[in-house]
């Protein structure tokens, strides 16, 4: 069976005398859909943050062993974790735009809904 996301907003249009209702089932959905992907974006953070805090624990222990092969080791490690947090300031970057324009956009459809 085929997968309807409107199918929601529809019926409450067809049940509904008052476009408010349709358009509140519509609104809400946006929002959830936006929330979750800040979510997404938040978790993709964790991930990248944790990786990072891996890669330099990495190059740290490899310094305690010494030799030309391990301080190669850890010096590719200290470059990879530069720009793994590079990438984690570009996503940091794009987690706060996106918070600030669902929030905006909740605002104004709250605000829309009420008019």
């Amino acid at each position: 069976m085929a997968n309807f996301p409107r199918l929601q907003e529809l019926a409450a249009a067809g049940n509904s005398n008052n476009l408010t209702d349709a358009m509140s089932v519509y609104i809400q959905r946006e929002i959830n859909a936006d929330l979750q992907f800040a979510v997404g974006l938040s978790q993709l953070w964790d991930v990248l943050y944790n990786r990072v805090n891996e890669m330099r624990m990495l190059s740290s222990e490899l310094n305690l062993f010494g030799g030309p092969l391990a301080v190669q080791c850890a010096e590719y490690l200290k470059q990879l974790s530069k720009t793994e947090v590079l990438r984690m300031l570009e996503l940091r970057k794009t987690i706060a735009e996106v918070h600030i324009q669902v929030h905006k956009k909740i605002d104004f459809l709250t605000v829309l809904m009420f008019y």
